[in-house]
């Protein structure tokens, strides 16, 4: 008996050949939250073309970046972006590398200091201070710890801490972004100390330097102490 698929013949026959491709564009409108995006290629716009790999390097795409595109026919809805092409030893490749290797600031103060200021202040040492460019993603991550302590005889007390930022964002003090320390039960006898720390998501950031900085309290009329104060930023 013989069956329709006996014939094996058009298995071996020519196929169509793939039309792939590569070409090059310029990014002129980029969406980093949703990847929407607008890619000039020979002088013509075309929407929201296919991200091939959505890893850190398209989340850092931006305006004016040259990109890679792979083309697979004539219609550019079926055209995919490879990633952006980067000239080595330029300007443009160190900002990449360094984005991506050195993107975190932090810094570190060990000496212990202390203030009776109700509101946040700086401490005879201000700081400490970090430094990062914000993305084009609007988002950072920034962690605080210190140690803390008070001992007010006679009441009960607290610290807290928190952190501003300047620069391309403005920031202040806020009781929702800060660690505390606080004692409801009564003064110590002698005195109170702990480690805190907590980590704080920020997003709808405007890209560009921005510089945050802690700064320090006294709950319920404590002198509050701080030692080993860190403050790391994440951008995202």
């Amino acid at each position: 008996m013989t069956y329709p698929t006996d014939d094996l013949t058009p298995l071996f026959a020519a196929q169509p050949a793939a039309t792939l491709g590569y070409r090059q564009g310029i990014v002129r409108a980029w969406n980093p939250t949703n990847a929407e995006n607008t890619v000039e290629v020979d002088g013509t716009l075309v929407e929201n073309l296919t991200i091939l790999n959505t890893n850190n390097d398209a989340l850092q795409l931006a305006p004016d970046d040259v990109v890679g595109i792979l083309t697979t026919g004539a219609a550019a809805s079926s055209w995919m972006i490879l990633g952006r092409a980067t000239t080595p030893g330029t300007p443009a490749a160190e900002s990449l590398l360094s984005q991506v290797s050195s993107g975190i600031a932090s810094a570190v103060i060990n000496t212990q200091q202390s203030t009776t200021s109700g509101t946040y202040t700086d401490l005879a040492t201000p700081g400490p201070s970090a430094t990062v460019t914000i993305r084009a993603t609007g988002k950072c991550l920034v962690i605080l710890s210190s140690q803390m302590g008070y001992a007010t005889a006679g009441s009960i007390g607290g610290c807290k801490a928190s952190f501003v930022a300047s620069g391309a964002n403005t920031i202040a003090t806020s009781g929702q972004r800060s660690i505390n320390m606080v004692s409801s039960v009564g003064a110590p006898s002698t005195y109170r100390i702990d480690q805190f720390g907590a980590t704080f998501y920020l997003d709808g950031l405007n890209p560009g330097a921005t510089t945050f900085t802690m700064k320090y309290g006294a709950q319920n009329g404590a002198t509050a102490d701080f030692s080993d104060r860190v403050i790391v930023v994440f951008p995202l």
